[in-house]
C-alpha cells in the first residue's frame, strides 16, 4: 500500500472518529434540551444521530480491515446520508419558526410552574422579580443563584427576554451543528472513495 493511501487511511479514521464524537454531542446537546423541542423533532435528531454514529463506526472498521465491499458500503451511506441531511437542514432554515418566549413562560407562569424556566436561565418572573411583588407574593428560591435568597444572588432579568434569546441562539446552534456533521460526512465519504478504489487496486495487484 502506497505512503498515501496509508495516509488517507489513517485520515479517513481519525475523521470517522471525529464524527462520531460529534455525533454523540449532538446526542447530548438534543437531550438537554429536549424539553424545549417538539417530541417529533427530538426522535428524528435521535434516529439522524444514532445513524451517523453507526456509519462513523463501520467507517473506523472498513478502513482498518481495508474491506472494499465495507468501505463502499460506508461511502455510500454516509453520501445518502449527508443529501438527506442538507435537504433536511434547508427545509428546516426556510420553515423553522422560532418558538415564542412570550407564549412559553405565561403558560408556565399560569401553571405556577416557573422554577425550572427560572433556575435554567437564570431569569425572574416574566419581565423582573417585580412581577412577584406587584401580586404581593414573596421571589421564589428559584430566582436566585445557587438558590441562595440574598439580593446579590437575585437573578435580574425577565424569563420571555432569556427565553427568546435562548430559542434564537437554539436554532443557530442546530443549524452550525447540522452543517459541520454534514461537511465531516462529505469529507469521509469522499476518503472513503479513495480508500475502496485502493483497497480494490492492492487485491488485483496481489493475484498476479
Amino acid at each position: 500500500m502506497g505512503c498515501a493511501t496509508t495516509s488517507i487511511k489513517i485520515a479517513s479514521i481519525v475523521l470517522n472518529v471525529i464524527l462520531g464524537f460529534l455525533a454523540v454531542g449532538a446526542i447530548g446537546w438534543i437531550a438537554y434540551n429536549a424539553d424545549m423541542e417538539t417530541q417529533e423533532f427530538v426522535i428524528a435528531g435521535y434516529i439522524a444521530c444514532s445513524v451517523i454514529l453507526l456509519f462513523a463506526f463501520l467507517g473506523i472498521f472498513a478502513a482498518v480491515r481495508e474491506s472494499v465491499a465495507l468501505t463502499t458500503t460506508s461511502a455510500v451511506f454516509l453520501l445518502i446520508l449527508a443529501i438527506i441531511q442538507i435537504v433536511s437542514t434547508c427545509l428546516f432554515l426556510h420553515q423553522y419558526e422560532v418558538k415564542n418566549g412570550q407564549e412559553a413562560v405565561e403558560l408556565a407562569w399560569q401553571a405556577n410552574n416557573m422554577d425550572a424556566i427560572q433556575q435554567k436561565h437564570e431569569c425572574c418572573g416574566k419581565s423582573s422579580a417585580q412581577d412577584y411583588i406587584n401580586l404581593s407574593q414573596i421571589i421564589p428560591p428559584s430566582c436566585y443563584a445557587d438558590l441562595q435568597q440574598s439580593p446579590d444572588h437575585l437573578y435580574v432579568e425577565g424569563c420571555v427576554e432569556k427565553l427568546q434569546d435562548f430559542y434564537e441562539s437554539d436554532k443557530q446552534r442546530f443549524l452550525i451543528i447540522s452543517w459541520v456533521l454534514v461537511a465531516f460526512e462529505l469529507i469521509c465519504f469522499a476518503l472513503a472513495v479513495f480508500l475502496a478504489i485502493s483497497f480494490k487496486n492492492k487485491q488485483r495487484r496481489m493475484e498476479f
